[in-house]
């Protein structure tokens, strides 16, 4: 808690905004694991990304989100990264999925299909938001 409370929740978002080329809403998603609410942070992040497990992870976050982040001039940034992984590894702990999370977004399903080519990262990230607005 004390890596979430470290942040500044700025209302520019440096972190988001310039730092994070999903810009995933990181004081947002933030500010619900000060709350402990992870399951609503998991939903933040589920916006724009579908892997914040493996981003919390491998991303370069000192390249981008943490080193956009204004707490970093003058000292450490947010541990951006641990606490995506902290939201990831707790919201599987509470068997939430994405498919929950989309609940209220996903369209109704018909026959439409399409096809991804390429099961790397984007190509994943493209066939689950594709499934979730097909219509």
């Amino acid at each position: 808690m004390e890596k979430a409370n470290y942040c500044l929740n700025c209302k520019v978002k440096p972190c988001s905004a310039k730092g994070c080329p999903l810009q995933n809403d990181i004081p947002t998603f933030i500010g619900q694991v000060k709350q402990e609410n992870y399951k609503e942070a998991y939903k933040i992040l589920s916006r724009t990304t579908v892997l914040p497990g493996i981003c919390g992870r491998i991303c370069p976050h000192q390249k981008q989100c943490q080193g956009s982040c204004i707490r970093g001039i003058k000292g450490e940034p947010v541990s951006i990264g641990d606490l995506e992984a902290l939201v990831f590894d707790n919201v599987m702990e509470q068997k939430v999925t994405l498919k929950d999370c989309w609940a209220d977004e996903i369209k109704s399903k018909d026959n439409k299909k399409v096809a991804i080519i390429g099961g790397g990262p984007a190509g994943l990230t493209a066939a689950a938001f594709l499934a979730k607005e097909r219509n």
